[in-house]
């Protein structure tokens, strides 16, 4: 019976061991797996969710990496960002400190300018004092009386000095001009020779008048009408020009003029290259007499104002147009040519003597060096010399573009008047021939 009961409890006693066993491994499997039972279950991302998150059709693995990898970008991105805030600040660190010592030198120049000047405006009047004191204590006669035999004043010592003024001295304002005019010699001393007398005036006679808007046709023009462009709005130096009128042109235009041989009209000429043309304006005329006496208008004394208002009229055509119509000349186009060639040339040597330098900036100055040939740097520089110098000097001959219209000799033009023009006789006046002293007009004695 004791036999049987030992071998039942060694039965049992592995079975019981081996239960317990089985219960405390279930026991701990429902601890583990209790928490996520009890946890909600995470929420999947949509598809526009996950498009926008650019992990589209990945599986779980490739989101990972793709977060995984965007976080090393961004850790990159923000260590790089970092040494660039660390340079800047220690740039700006570095440009403050330059800027301190910048400030500092020009505070240390400015302050020892001051300091020298100061000492040799000092010194300076040291050495004043120190000479006007040598002067007072080397003065001990008078220097104005040197040389004339008169000895020296006694003076008491120490007794200040008193101007004394000349009993026959003038009186003087505050700028010491005299109050009283001085005396002067006789006239009669002054100059003994007979002075000139004034010329009497012209004698002379009133005979016609041109009055204001008078026309003469007919009229032939000597010289050629040779306008000039004006530049910016005037002309430089315009050309003159001739018109002849002759006795049977001032009869045939309703003017009765006798004793008038013919006139002549002098003008300046300027150019319209629109309407390629030559405007003239007539400045002056001279009527020749039958006994050669001439005669200018206007006077001397009537000749007011300038450009228009000294004209005494203009010319046209026998047509009447304003402009007298002729033919263009100018220069332009050999000028800009030959200045284009010369200034460009000229460029382009200098730039193959640039290419061999180069230039480098440092500290706000520009340093330049020669790096390349210097055989074809001398030789740009030589080129570029020699051809600017051509260029100024073909510039100076020629000024600048020359434009102007000509109209030919012997063109036929009309004389318009725009002043009354007064022709008189001088009894005494000049002459053409004095051969003919005695042969007055009948009409004008």
């Amino acid at each position: 019976m004791k036999l049987q009961a030992n071998i039942l409890l060694r039965v049992l006693t592995p079975l019981i061991l081996l239960a317990g066993s089985i219960l405390l491994f279930h026991a701990c499997q429902d601890r583990k797996t209790a928490p996520s039972k009890s946890s909600t279950p995470a929420t999947p991302l949509s598809h526009d969710e996950l498009k926008a998150l650019g992990i589209e059709g990945d599986t779980p693995a490739d989101t990972v990496a793709t977060l995984v990898g965007q976080m090393k970008l961004w850790r990159k991105e923000l260590e790089t960002v970092k040494a660039s805030n660390d340079a800047l600040v220690q740039e700006n660190q570095r440009l403050r400190e330059r800027e301190q010592n910048t400030d500092s030198r020009i505070n240390d120049a400015i302050n020892r300018q001051q300091t020298s000047a100061s000492q040799q405006q000092n010194e300076l009047l040291s050495s004043l004092q120190t000479q006007i004191q040598q002067l007072k204590g080397n003065r001990t006669t008078d220097d104005s009386l040197a040389g004339l035999g008169i000895d020296e004043p006694e003076t008491t010592s120490g007794g200040p000095l008193r101007w004394i003024a000349p009993a026959d001295a003038l009186p003087t304002d505050k700028n010491g001009r005299p109050l009283q005019p001085a005396l002067a010699f006789p006239s009669a001393m002054q100059n003994t020779a007979p002075q000139p007398e004034a010329p009497p005036p012209a004698v002379v006679k009133p005979v016609y008048t041109l009055p204001q808007n008078s026309t003469l046709i007919g009229s032939v023009a000597m010289t050629a009408l040779l306008g000039r462009i004006p530049l910016n709005g005037s002309v430089t130096d315009p050309y003159p020009f001739k018109v002849l009128i002759g006795r049977d042109n001032l009869t045939a235009n309703g003017i009765e003029l006798p004793d008038i041989e013919g006139a002549v009209i002098s003008g300046s000429a300027t150019g319209d290259w629109t309407l390629s043309c030559v405007r003239g304006s007539l400045t002056s005329i001279t009527f020749v007499f039958r006994d050669g006496t001439v005669r200018s208008l206007p006077a001397e004394g009537d000749k007011t104002g300038s450009g228009t208002e000294g004209n005494i009229g203009w010319l046209s055509d026998p047509h009447g147009l304003p402009c007298i119509p002729g033919e263009r000349k100018s220069n332009a186009a050999e000028y800009i040519g030959s200045q284009f060639l010369l200034a460009g040339s000229s460029a382009a040597a200098q730039a193959l003597a640039n290419n061999q330098t180069t230039s480098t900036v440092e500290d706000g100055s520009i340093t330049t060096a020669l790096t390349g040939d210097s055989g074809q740097y001398v030789l740009g520089q030589a080129l570029g010399g020699g051809l600017k110098e051509s260029a100024d000097w073909f510039k100076q001959r020629y000024g600048q573009m020359f434009d102007a219209i000509y109209v030919p000799p012997g063109q036929a033009v009309a004389i318009h008047i725009t002043r009354q023009l007064a022709i008189d006789y001088e009894l005494d006046g000049r002459r053409v021939n004095y051969r003919t002293a005695g042969e007055r007009t009948g009409d004008l004695d």
